[in-house]
C-alpha cells in the first residue's frame, strides 16, 4: 500500500503537517503511535515530506527490521530509495531500488522502479559521470529492449565523454547504433563517434589516424542525415578537425626544419596548402615555403 504524499501550500502550518492516506484521509503525525506499524509508517512518511530524509530512512528501516513480511514492506523499500534520492544520495537510492526489485520480483511498479533508477543515474552523472555507468548498465540488464534501454546506452556513452574517457565513449556510442538502430538517438550517436575520436586525438602530438577517421565520421553523418539537427555542428567539426590535422602537420614540418631537413618539411607544407586551403595553417605553410625558396633552402 502506497501513501500519497502531498505538501500543501497554505497559510496554516498545521495543515502543512498533515499527510493523506486513502484509507484514513488526512492524518496529523503528532497524534500517531510509533509502536503501531501503520502509524510508524505514517510518521516516517511525514518526515520524508518535511525533508528529514535520514530520520525517515531510519524509521522505514526500523519497520522492515521489526516486520519484514508486512504489507508495508514494499512501500518502505520504495520510500527508502525516494528518501535517499531526495537527499542527493543517488548511489544509495539505486541500491535501495535494487533491493526492492530483489525482494519483490515482478511487482506491479517494476517499470516505475526502473525509471527511478534511471533518474538516480542521470543525477549522479552530473557529479560523478563514471559512477553512473553501472546504474545505466543495470537498467539495461533489467530490460535490454525496454523503453529506457537506448536512453541508458546513450547516457553510458555521454558519461564516458563527460569524464573525458574518449576511448570508452566511442564504442559506447557505437553500441547505440548497433543495438538500437531505430532509436531516435542513432543520429546523435553517429555524430558523437567522430567527436570522441576528435577529442581524443586533440590531446596527442603526431598520431593523426583517428583525426582522419573523425573527419570521415562527420562526413558519414552528413551523408546519412543531410537534414539532421546536427548538420551545422558536423560541418563546423569537419573544419575544426581539418584545422587540427593541418596544425599537427605544420608542427611536423617545423620539426624537420629544426633538424635542418627542409626537403622533408616541404612535403608537409605542400600537403597542408593543397589539402587544407581554408585553414589558417595553409597561409603559414605558403609563407614558409616562399621563405625557404627565397633563401635557396629548397629548389623552386
Amino acid at each position: 500500500m502506497f501513501v500519497l504524499m502531498v505538501s500543501l501550500i497554505s497559510a496554516s502550518d498545521a495543515c502543512a503537517e498533515l499527510i493523506w492516506n486513502k484509507d484514513t484521509g488526512w492524518v496529523d503525525p503528532l497524534t500517531l503511535n510509533p509502536a503501531v506499524p501503520d502509524q510508524r509508517y505514517k510518521i516516517a512518511t511525514s518526515m520524508m515530506i518535511d525533508g528529514e530524509y535520514e530520520s525517515a530512512v531510519k524509521e522505514f528501516k526500523g519497520i522492515l527490521d521489526a516486520h519484514p513480511d508486512s504489507d508495508l514492506a514494499e512501500s518502505c523499500y520504495y520510500n527508502i530509495g525516494q528518501s535517499y534520492f531526495l537527499a542527493g544520495k543517488y548511489k544509495k537510492a539505486f541500491k535501495a531500488y535494487e533491493t526492492l526489485l530483489e525482494r519483490f520480483p515482478g511487482i506491479r511498479i517494476t517499470g516505475l522502479i526502473h525509471q527511478r533508477e534511471f533518474e538516480a543515474g542521470t543525477s549522479l552523472m552530473q557529479e560523478n559521470p563514471k559512477a553512473s555507468v553501472p546504474i545505466f548498465e543495470r537498467v539495461i540488464e533489467h530490460n535490454p529492449q525496454g523503453p529506457l534501454a537506448a536512453d541508458c546506452q546513450v547516457k553510458i556513452a555521454d558519461a564516458y565523454f563527460l569524464a573525458e574517457d574518449f576511448v570508452n565513449a566511442e564504442p559506447a556510442y557505437r553500441a547505440v547504433i548497433e543495438n538500437y538502430p531505430r532509436s531516435a538517438w542513432a543520429p546523435y550517436a553517429m555524430y558523437r563517434i567522430p567527436l570522441s575520436k576528435l577529442s581524443l586525438e586533440a590531446r596527442r602530438d603526431r598520431d593523426m589516424g583517428n583525426l582522419w577517421k573523425a573527419r570521415d565520421g562527420f562526413e558519414e553523418y552528413l551523408a546519412n542525415y543531410p537534414d539532421g539537427t546536427l548538420v551545422e555542428e558536423a560541418k563546423k567539426k569537419i573544419h575544426e578537425t581539418e584545422d587540427l590535422i593541418a596544425q599537427k602537420e605544420y608542427s611536423i614540418a617545423e620539426f624537420y626544419l629544426r633538424k635542418k631537413n627542409p626537403a622533408s618539411a616541404m612535403v608537409y607544407l605542400k600537403r597542408i596548402a593543397d589539402r587544407f586551403p581554408n585553414t589558417r595553417w595553409a597561409d603559414k605553410s605558403q609563407d614558409t615555403m616562399v621563405f625557404l625558396q627565397k633563401i635557396n633552402a629548397v629548389k623552386k
